[in-house]
């Protein structure tokens, strides 16, 4: 039992004897038909409070050697599963937080995280190759170590590894390609070595945005991705459904409609998907609030309204108002470094869980209250210099003038903004005729 190596059970344990736990065990029904098949490996892509942490710590409990989980699981769903004890307990596991490595060890990030593993290894595995070996080389030595006979068959015991926020080097290191060059190579010697081909039971990583398109870089082209946008059969278990927060909102003696106003509005593969951590304080608390306002949701936000891309800004007043705005996802590169027009804006706010996707339409939209206000607090201490001009367009392209027809033959059109750095307002006038 490690802290990488074969981990415990205790992430689990203390979360599903949480006060407010909502079964997800579902999830590992999907992941044990993954086991030993061509297509092993996973990306889950979502934003941030959305259960990927909480997923990672329950696959942990499943499938370590390093744990005995089964009375932990008993009356769960996988419970159910006539391959439940199958699998329970029955693999070698790495799990590895990328972030938190990653927040102490920067130029030497790769080197670190295999002497992490290599010393859980070598506590266990005495006699295994030096360290300098290739480590896809020591993880096979260690696959065929474990070799057991069980009811006369010969059996070893596969690696299940998976990786929390992956993609966080990639996100935080654009400025070092070096970096992420020997990281990605790194996970290629996990995810796709000849030698992974033998010890890979299942590759599982965790993300906020999607596989990131690097050329000459191949180390995650075999994975199967399910994103914010389009998660197919795992769409229930990162979220809470409709169904579930019904039940919470039964049990907690809250106005179910009240609490769809405010977190839901996720809408990915016909279902409904509320933000489980808002959703879960809300309980708690009592009280619907904005769960937001500690995140960095307002910098996030105003980092790209305010390049205002083939007028962003008008489309996030529209959105504001209700409406929907036509966006196209394809193009976006999964880089938050390199946004290059609105489609690329728009399409990260929805990966970063700040706009909902209309996927039938194409559009994206405010999804609910929560959201709203994290705009609004944005709008009040960001930088929108240009906002009086844009007020003023689109009071002429809404015709709102037109309403006041009959009054007089012209409107004065008044746009005000603050810009919060300089301290100065700036006032647009202009009289219109009204038709």
């Amino acid at each position: 039992m490690g802290t990488y190596f074969n981990p415990s059970n205790r992430g689990f344990q203390k979360a599903s004897r949480d006060e407010i736990y909502v079964d997800k065990t579902g999830l590992l029904n999907i992941l044990n038909r993954r086991l030993g098949a061509e297509k092993n490996c996973i990306s889950v892509s979502h934003a941030r409070r959305f259960g990927k942490s909480q997923a990672a710590r329950m696959i942990d409990a499943y499938y370590s050697r390093g744990c005995d989980s089964k009375e932990l699981f008993m009356g769960l769903k996988i419970s159910e599963s006539e391959d439940f004890e199958k699998h329970l307990n029955k693999y070698n596991v790495i799990h590895l937080d990328i972030s938190s490595i990653a927040d102490y060890y920067k130029e030497n990030l790769v080197s670190k995280i295999i002497e992490l593993v290599y010393n859980e290894l070598k506590s266990k595995y005495l006699d295994i190759m030096d360290i300098d070996n290739p480590f896809a080389t020591i993880l096979k030595q260690v696959y065929d170590k474990t070799e057991t006979v069980v009811e006369g068959k010969k059996e070893k015991y596969p690696f299940v590894i998976i990786i929390d926020e992956w993609d966080c080097v990639v996100r935080n290191f654009s400025d070092r390609q070096d970096i992420v060059h020997e990281y990605l190579q790194f996970l290629h010697s996990l995810f796709k070595s000849e030698e992974s081909q033998e010890f890979l039971a299942l590759g599982y990583i965790t993300g906020i945005l999607p596989i990131k398109k690097i050329r000459d870089e191949s180390a995650l082209n075999n994975f199967r991705e399910y994103t914010m946008i389009d998660s197919k059969e795992f769409t229930p278990y990162f979220g809470f459904t409709e169904d579930e927060t019904k039940e919470l909102c039964k049990k907690y003696d809250m106005n179910f409609e009240s609490v769809k106003e405010w977190y839901d509005g996720y809408h990915i593969n016909n279902e409904h998907m509320y933000n489980p951590n808002s959703v879960y304080q809300a309980m708690l608390d009592h009280s619907l609030e904005s769960y937001w306002k500690n995140t960095s949701a307002f910098d996030t936000i105003n980092t790209f309204i305010t390049l205002n891309f083939d007028g962003l800004k008008e489309d996030v007043m529209k959105m504001l108002s209700g409406g929907k705005v036509s966006v196209i996802t394809d193009k976006f590169k999964n880089d938050l470094s390199v946004i290059n027009s609105k489609d690329d804006a728009l399409t990260a706010l929805i990966h970063l869980g700040y706009l909902g996707y209309d996927a039938e339409r194409r559009k994206a939209f405010i999804p609910n209250f929560e959201v709203a206000t994290a705009f609004h607090l944005a709008l009040e201490t960001g930088n929108w210099s240009e906002i009086a001009d844009t007020a003023i367009r689109q009071i002429k392209e809404k015709k709102y003038a037109g309403a006041l027809k009959g009054y007089g033959e012209e409107v004065i059109l008044v746009g005000v903004s603050y810009d919060r750095e300089s301290k100065k307002h700036e006032c647009v006038i202009e009289k219109v005729k009204v038709d």
